[in-house]
């Protein structure tokens, strides 16, 4: 989160030039979008297995 928050104002995201041939910042925050569904699906299933023991 923090890092999408942050990318107008990171120096080497914000700038000219492409990144695999696509402008830095599209590719910055896709990046980091693609990387929120694992880590959100890991918390989940932590949370649940904690979760499964307390009945």
């Amino acid at each position: 989160m923090i890092a999408l928050v942050l990318m107008p104002f990171l120096p080497f995201v914000n700038s000219t030039g492409l990144w695999l041939g696509l402008p830095k910042m599209l590719v910055w925050g896709a990046f980091w979008c693609l990387m929120f569904t694992p880590a959100l699906v890991l918390s989940e299933r932590m949370m649940a297995r904690a979760g499964a023991g307390d009945d």
